[in-house]
């Protein structure tokens, strides 16, 4: 293990204990001058532990030899996650409104739709959508003439709630800072070790994700928890798939496992009358392989254009509607478009769909079913972004933790890539390794349940102090021994840059 000390300083060199800043650390291995997809370089994440007095500890594991970059970046200040915090509180139904649209002849009719009736201040009657069964907490307005079970359109309604995080706490857009905090030595050379992938076993169900889960080494997600497999090939994905039914359900960032898919494999795509492809249900088949593969949003909140109401359906209930089987994988996630909400609306949502996955289970014990965790993004952090998607990540890895399903951590694997920006919707090659990345892991908690309380966090943490600064580290360490977009997201007004100093 590798350990880096840090300080939080402040502009004159004092050590300060303020807590609650939000880091993440990784280390890396550039491989110059590749350019193909396949050869990315080699990262892994850190686990970052506070100690409460102006000191906390980037700890990481050395998986591969060679020149080693220490990478610890600050994404935001506590200060700044103060605000989004507050900005939650102030407005905690209509950061982001929405919109039932209905077209009788040539007339459109807009009502306000949301989560909680009480925002529709100047409106006597409303329209129940809800579904306590699915956890879904949802009303429109009702229209004047028009019945509530009247089929229409849902869209989101544009511009967002124009907020401002304050000067110098985030980047344009209210994006978050994502500082690199720089000490020395910034790197390290990594003698060989024993091949720390040599003795993995299987990958089957009931398998423990540590901290750190795996690694990428050129370009390539080894697992440290079993021998996934790598596919290079169409007649590979065809030889694993052949025979089975996948259901994926969620937000956009799991269409994208559906649009790899169907790419990969050349199916043919059945068109659902009045279906768009952003939103779904989506529909391919495989007649040779007999693979079929489906997909579908889940049900409002959902930041889209305009798309048919009863094409939406809340996750509990389409899974419900599943037999299930041996041949039946089923791909669930959901979080980003949760993130402008209270925990609550977003707790009470994932309650029923673990109950539904239960349910599952019990009338058909051997269907696989995947969770996919949040991934790294930019965007407006007061509606959006890192620190509101960790907070949901942190609740869904609580909520299944112990069930016999797989997590495919996708906030590691983003946060261990360092050739390609963050992104809602992360890059190609990284989807191809969420597909083959660990077929079988029970998720478990990686942090405490309080994201502003750190302990021993891998990849993306709050810890504690402003500025930082990793302490030296030897030259030479051995190779360690074995030890989810919402769509149509504006951006709110620049803020200046933070009149902060980082300690070098």
């Amino acid at each position: 293990m590798l350990h880096i000390v840090i300080s939080a300083k402040d502009e004159r060199h004092n050590t300060v204990t303020n807590i609650g800043d939000f880091f993440r650390a990784s280390i890396l291995t550039r491989e110059e001058g590749k350019t193909g997809n396949q050869e990315r370089g080699s990262g892994a994440v850190g686990i970052i532990t506070d100690h409460q007095n102006g000191t906390y500890t980037a700890s990481f594991r050395l998986l591969w030899e060679g020149e080693v970059t220490i990478k610890i970046q600050l994404v935001h200040p506590k200060q700044a996650i103060d605000v989004i915090e507050r900005t939650i509180r102030k407005y905690p139904i209509d950061l982001v409104m929405f919109r039932k649209r209905y077209i009788l002849g040539k007339d459109t009719i807009d009502t306000k739709c949301n989560v909680d009736p009480a925002i529709f201040k100047n409106t006597s009657a409303v329209c129940n959508y809800s579904d306590p069964h699915a956890g879904a907490r949802w009303y429109c307005e009702k229209a004047v003439n028009i019945s509530c079970n009247t089929s229409g359109y849902h869209g989101t309604l544009m511009p967002y709630k124009n907020v401002n995080g304050g000067k110098g706490l985030f980047s344009s857009g209210n994006n978050a800072l994502k500082i690199p905090i720089f000490g020395s030595p910034s790197q390290i050379n990594v003698k060989k070790g024993r091949d720390i992938l040599a003795n993995r076993g299987r990958c089957v169900r009931g398998l423990v994700t540590p901290q750190i889960s795996g690694f990428y080494r050129n370009g390539v997600w080894n697992s440290l928890v079993c021998k996934n497999r790598h596919f290079s090939s169409q007649a590979d994905w065809q030889q694993c798939l052949k025979g089975k039914t996948l259901y994926f359900m969620g937000d956009s960032t799991i269409r994208q496992w559906w649009e790899h898919l169907v790419r990969i494999l050349k199916m043919t795509e059945t068109h659902i009358p009045e279906a768009v492809h952003i939103t779904g249900p989506l529909l391919a088949h495989d007649p040779v392989n007999n693979i079929t593969v489906h997909c579908r949003s889940h049900g409002p909140p959902l930041r889209c254009f305009w798309t048919r109401t009863f094409h939406l359906k809340f996750v509990a209930n389409a899974i419900d509607e599943i037999d299930g089987g041996p041949n039946d994988v089923v791909g669930i996630t959901l979080w980003a478009h949760f993130t402008s909400y209270p925990l609550e609306v977003y707790k009470q949502r994932m309650e029923a769909v673990r109950a539904a996955v239960e349910r599952l289970l019990r009338r058909s014990p051997e269907t696989l079913v995947v969770i996919k965790s949040a991934n790294t993004s930019m965007g407006n952090e007061l509606i959006s972004g890192d620190w509101l998607a960790h907070k949901l990540d942190l609740m869904m890895r609580e909520m299944f933790r112990g069930m016999d399903v797989v997590l495919v951590d996708a906030w590691e694997m983003t946060n261990a890539q360092h050739w390609h920006k963050d992104d809602i919707h992360p890059a190609e090659d990284i989807i191809s390794k969420y597909c083959t990345s660990r077929p079988a892991s029970r998720p478990t908690n990686k942090s405490t349940n309080e994201p502003n309380q750190p302990n021993n966090q891998p990849a993306s943490q709050p810890a504690s102090q402003p500025a930082s600064q990793p302490a030296s580290q030897p030259a030479s360490q051995p190779a360690s021994q074995p030890a989810s977009q919402p769509t149509n997201q504006p951006t709110n007004q620049p803020t200046n840059q933070p009149n902060r100093q980082t300690n070098k």
